[in-house]
């Protein structure tokens, strides 16, 4: 189907139920019963609380149809998210980003079944989230849950497909994994990690990441992919395709959440018309957790059977029928009047105040150092009245989430409880290294804990800066100040061919497009071209393709955004919006001058920490600084620049007022799994989390130096595994997070003799796991593990035993043939235990 097409009919049919309830066309004859306006006023808030999660999966995707791509379709990531383009709502300059929406809808005429593939997980992070229409999670393919070292594919199928209560379909002679939705309409939302603010050599760098892995994911029809020799047809092109002037014009209308109750339940009733809810037969409902595929979430409180996260909200989409929203659409009751629609519309902004404050109040207190997060029931949602606020918090805060295994997301709005965060400010936050152990928990201040493989974070975390907006659901905003902090950036990657007017002529780059908005830095010899080194400079122009080695394009010191409602800069004001400044007058210099992309430094994390880019303190803690200008005494690659006043005006004007409220979001993709603390995910019931994150600290920026003198970034490495990577003795390799937790109940060996000779020896084939458990040991002490493999010992784990005096290590298997004995020594001196293994 040709793109817009199918905006165009729902458009058409949305505007007659506005014109109706909004022009006061003549209504049918008032009847007998009206409801009570008090209760259409508390149904209509409800409705809108409930309601915001469908109306904006089914908004959003006509809004990405008209901009990015068609449903059905993949929309790849080209560029890590920035304050000028659109790569996803609240998006993170960790990750590339890929989107689709995948719409089984037998109206659409289009394929019912569709394939994706996806490429090994082996020393990438990938995410893939699956969600349905109300933004819960149905499925996480990755690294977590389903590690592989070969291309995937999995067949994704509808609600009420013949495949949807399949784990496995066999084609052509071989298995198929099988993703059933829940929805007609579902969002497909992957996440990629790449390192935005390293060299494209890097083979994490953009240019890299977006080549080998990127560009591996697929998604194709199921007749494509069996008509392609079930093999993946990748497209031709991976560029993204411009939206027409006309294009963007229709976005518009799906731009943003309706303001008035009549236009807004208008779009929820036409999403549960498009996407209708599921029912008790739907799909793996009535799936025994037991046999639930591991690509499948849970839903919210699952113990022994599986349901679809949206089923049982029947019930409550039942009570709105009173106010005209059913499982049909939306329509005004017969017999409404002004009084009515005044109390629809009452309830309607009573729902909008409901989730502000929810969003406001969020769950910071003194305790967490004021940082606000949900470790719990995120991600997929209780069909209950918390579930739905918690739902409509998430998506006005940024649209979706991961589950918490994947992924939390603790956020800032003040660091006192009281003032919202000012970018005219300066702020610190300290991270101090990781101990080997703790005499008591909660853990505050340390780096982030996360699980860690070879000797690294498997996932990634990063410190995020954005600018908050009351009046845009696809809030909060990366800021253009993140431009500001050049050190990551080089100037002399591409050079300029020649200067005619005021149009520079340039060779084409290699680390990607140039696109009207994009931000570039010169060489140390702009001057002789009426340039400044070193100075921030912006395409002003639709760059010209002049060969298939040259484009053409102007220049401009300055970038003006769209202004919300709420005066924030919008962040997809880039190319598809906003408008360049004066074109900068340039003169024809006779010296060659070089210029590169500007990575923005809109967040810091471990993908800096591992290339070893963040200056350490000299204890070998790392602080971040957050201001308009770098501090005295800190080190450039440490400062994330923040929205403020002065940059706000050189921009829109003296006189201008833009807001310069900011947020502060730490993202931990693949966080360490709550029962091995310190974890920021709940140890059980009682114990919320075993880690608090550290304080964010107002600096008074009128000292000399804001911390002491700084460390340069080699002087210290960043934690590392003993064992320096998954194989830690010939024939001997760690074993995944997930694949040990699949392992340890099956495989289990103890205990451990405390003489060689005596040592018990167990018996295994090559390659199973072997999980070791060490009993009877001294408690709460530090013990070093070694490995004999030919005749000589190997150290593997430091570990510190219990308060009983137990060890359970990291999981193994074992790749060749022979014995292998295991040593567990106490640090401070003491008898060794041993174990034996032989592997046939």
């Amino acid at each position: 189907m040709a793109l817009g097409a199918r905006i165009t009919v729902v458009v058409v049919a949305f505007t007659a139920v506005l014109t109706v309830g909004q022009l006061g066309v003549a209504q049918p004859s008032r009847a007998a019963e009206v409801a009570d306006l008090v209760t259409i006023r508390d149904l209509a808030r409800d409705a809108y609380v409930w309601g915001l999660a469908p109306e904006f999966v089914y908004r959003f995707s006509h809004y990405q149809e008209l901009v990015s791509a068609p449903v059905n379709t993949l929309k790849y990531g080209s560029n890590e998210a920035a304050w000028n383009n659109n790569a996803t709502n609240a998006g993170d300059s960790s990750v590339l980003y890929i989107n689709a929406f995948i719409d089984f809808n037998p109206t659409l005429g289009g394929p019912d079944r569709m394939v994706l593939t996806v490429p090994p997980t082996d020393g990438q992070y990938y995410v893939v989230n699956y969600l349905d229409a109300f933004v819960n999670g149905i499925g996480s393919i990755g690294n977590r849950t389903t590690p592989t070292r070969k291309t995937t594919s999995y067949v994704l199928v509808g609600p009420d497909d013949d495949w949807a209560k399949r784990s496995y379909v066999t084609l052509d002679g071989r298995d198929y994994p099988v993703l059933a939705t829940d929805a007609n309409l579902s969002w497909l939302l992957i996440r990629i990690r790449a390192n935005s603010l390293t060299d494209a050599a890097d083979p994490e760098s953009v240019a890299n990441v977006k080549t080998n892995v990127v560009q591996k994911f697929a998604l194709n029809s199921l007749a494509a992919f069996e008509a392609n020799d079930y093999s993946p047809v990748y497209p031709a092109s991976y560029a993204n395709v411009s939206p027409t002037p006309q294009q963007v014009q229709e976005a518009q209308a799906w731009k943003s959440t309706p303001t008035n109750a009549l236009a807004f339940f208008g779009q929820v009733g036409e999403g549960l018309a498009y996407s209708p809810l599921p029912v008790k037969k739907t799909a793996m409902n009535g799936t025994a957790m037991s046999d639930l595929p591991s690509w499948y979430i849970p839903q919210s409180g699952a113990t022994d059977t599986y349901f679809m996260p949206a089923y049982d909200q029947q019930p409550t989409l039942e009570r709105f029928a009173p106010i005209g929203l059913t499982a049909s659409g939306f329509k005004v009751p017969k017999g409404w009047g002004s009084a009515e629609l005044a109390a629809l519309e009452a309830g309607f902004q009573a729902g909008v105040a409901v989730v502000q404050a929810a969003v406001s109040a969020g769950t910071a207190t003194p305790a967490t150092n004021y940082w606000s997060y949900l470790n719990d029931v995120i991600g997929t949602y209780p069909n209950t009245k918390s579930g739905y606020i918690v739902r409509a918090v998430v998506v006005l805060a940024g649209g979706s989430a991961n589950i918490p295994l994947d992924a939390v997301y603790p956020t800032l709005n003040s660091n006192d409880g009281g003032a919202q965060l000012d970018g005219n400010n300066t702020y610190s936050i300290t991270f101090t290294p990781p101990q080997s152990n703790y005499a008591s928990y909660p853990v505050t201040g340390t780096l982030p804990p996360m699980v860690e493989r070879c000797g690294k974070v498997a996932g990634f975390w990063s410190l995020v800066v954005y600018q908050p907006d009351a009046t845009s659901s696809s809030s909060p905003f990366i800021p253009q100040t993140s431009v500001l902090n050049t050190a990551y950036s080089d100037a002399t990657s591409t050079e300029v061919v020649s200067v005619s007017g005021n149009t520079m002529t340039v060779k084409a780059p290699d680390w990607g497009p140039i696109d009207l908005s994009t931000p570039l830095v010169f060489g140390s010899n702009a001057a002789d071209y009426g340039l400044l080194p070193g100075v921030v400079y912006y395409v002003a122009s639709q760059p010209t393709q002049l060969d298939a080695t040259k484009y053409a394009f102007q220049l401009s010191n300055r970038w003006i955004q769209e202004l919300s409602p709420g005066r924030v800069p919008i962040q997809q004001s880039g190319s598809v919006g906003g408008q360049p400044g004066s074109v900068v007058t340039l003169t024809a210099g006779t010296s060659g001058l070089t210029f590169g992309p500007v990575q923005p430094v809109s967040q810091l994390g471990s993908d800096q920490l591992n290339a070893g880019d963040l200056a350490h303190n000299p204890d070998g803690s790392v602080t971040l600084w957050l201001g308009p200008s770098l501090p005295s005494g800190a080190s450039v690659s440490n400062w994330i620049p923040t929205p403020n006043t002065a940059y706000y005006q050189s921009v829109f004007g003296a006189s201008s007022t833009v807001s310069t409220a900011i947020q502060v979001m730490i993202r931990m993709y693949y966080p360490r799994p709550g029962n091995r603390p310190p974890s920021i995910l709940p140890l059980n019931d009682a114990v919320t989390t075993t880690y608090v994150l550290p304080p964010l600290v107002k600096v008074d920026t009128t000292a000399s130096s804001p911390s002491g003198p700084v460390a340069t970034p080699s002087s210290f490495a960043p934690p590392r595994n003993p064992a320096s990577g998954c194989v830690v003795a010939p024939g001997v390799r760690l074993l995944s997070d997930v694949l040990a937790a699949e392992v340890m109940n099956r495989y289990m060996v103890h205990p451990l003799s405390t003489k060689l000779g005596a040592a018990p020896l167990v018996k295994v084939r090559t390659g199973v796991p072997v999980a070791l458990v060490a009993k009877g040991l001294k408690p709460s002490t530090d013990y070093r593990v070694r490995v004999k493999v030919d005749g000589t010992y190997t150290d593997v784990w430091t570990v510190r035993s219990s308060a009983s005096g137990t060890v359970a290590l990291p999981v193994v298997t074992l790749k060749r043939a022979g014995r292998y004995t295991f040593d567990v020594t106490p640090t401070g001196g003491g008898g060794s235990r041993y174990l034996r293994v032989e592997v046939r």
